[in-house]
């Protein structure tokens, strides 16, 4: 019944809609239809017709010498006749061709209808599967074979990929959850990296979670971790990041570090992400000093950084400075030709190597 009903209503809104663009369609001056031009144009050829038969009867049936002038005579009204059948006989044509253009317009527009109907069913039959898919990826995610886990995570994987974006926070939110539950499980190794590699295909198409994650792994021993992407905070606790790991999440604005190593890394401003760090062959481009005092480095290379006075530093730079003779010994060095910049009040080459430009490798 309720079916009847919707379909009752769609069929009395289309048919308001072709009325509307009907009465759109007509003109505020009168409105003389096609079938009554071409009545007038078929009356005036038969009248022409029939007076130029009785005019050609006068002129024939009259003298000689007269023949000519009668013709002359009639010539301009004869042309008037004609006329009047080629503007009745155009008039025609053009209402016939705009009715003709107007049903193409009407088709055209019943047919944009229907194909935004069509899409609107599409996208709600999408939507409807998505969410499918996101309840019954949920439910795998809860069983105990790890190959059901790992479908759980494809489906999800697959809501989260999705064009139209349906369910993909929430996708995200679980499958963010998922690996705070196994990042330090190696039995569920072949599960975190499903999940994070999920997570991070769904970062790169754009999508967020609104899940914070914290990866803290065990005091006093530095655990490879990887990088996780599209979460609103990001916190690493005793994490070891290498160069293939760190540079995908150095730029992310909500990430930081405790007491982590980072090997072969790039590492520009923000320095408070940092704190109790091991930064070992890394390439140092900005540098302040708590960042300097706050963290270790071995081996790393500070040609042309940039020196960052902090806010609180400023007044008394001088009486601030901390204990810079960490630097020493540990093979960190600048290039000859490129100092730390943006201070002068610091003598680097007592605490950092001076390298000549041709011993330098280039940095990878």
């Amino acid at each position: 019944m309720i079916e009847m009903k919707s379909e009752n209503n769609r069929t009395t809104r289309k048919a308001l809609a072709v009325q509307q663009r009907e009465l759109e369609s007509v003109g505020e001056g009168p409105q003389i239809k096609a079938e009554t031009w071409f009545s007038l144009a078929l009356a005036a050829s038969i009248i022409t017709a029939c007076i130029f038969g009785l005019v050609a009867l006068w002129i024939f049936s009259g003298e000689q010498g007269s023949m000519q002038p009668r013709a002359q005579a009639f010539t301009p009204f004869g042309a008037a006749l004609l006329a009047v059948v080629t503007f009745c006989t155009i008039a025609w044509r053009g209402v016939l061709n705009t009715k003709q253009l107007e049903y193409q317009a009407t088709q055209i527009a019943h047919q944009a209808e229907q194909l935004a109907q069509t899409r609107r069913q599409n996208d709600a039959k999408d939507e409807e599967n998505l969410a499918k898919l996101l309840m019954d990826g949920t439910k795998l995610l809860g069983e105990d074979r790890a190959s059901h886990v790992l479908a759980g995570v494809a489906a999800l994987q697959a809501v989260v990929a999705s064009p139209k974006g349906a369910f993909a926070s929430e996708a995200m939110d679980i499958l963010v959850d998922l690996i705070e539950a196994t990042y330090t499980d190696d039995g569920k190794s072949k599960i975190f990296d499903a999940a994070r590699e999920a997570v991070n295909r769904g970062a790169d198409a754009g999508r967020t979670s609104s899940r914070s994650l914290k990866l803290a792994y065990s005091i006093g021993k530095k655990t490879f971790s990887y990088a996780v992407k599209g979460v609103k905070k990001l916190q690493y606790k005793y994490a070891y990041l290498d160069y293939t790991e760190f540079p995908h999440v150095a730029d992310l604005g909500q990430v930081s570090f405790e007491a982590c190593l980072i090997e072969e890394g790039r590492v520009v401003g923000a320095h408070v992400r940092f704190k109790r760090c091991e930064f070992d062959g890394c390439q140092i481009k900005d540098v302040s000093l708590p960042f300097l005092a706050n963290n270790t480095f071995t081996n790393c290379d500070f040609s042309g950084a940039t020196f960052i006075l902090v806010r609180s530093l400023r007044k008394n730079a001088q009486t601030s400075l901390p204990n810079l003779d960490t630097l020493r010994d540990r093979g960190n060095w600048f290039a000859a030709g490129q100092p730390i910049v943006g201070t002068q009040d610091i003598q680097w080459e007592h605490f950092l190597d001076l390298r000549p430009d041709a011993d330098i490798q280039e940095f990878k």
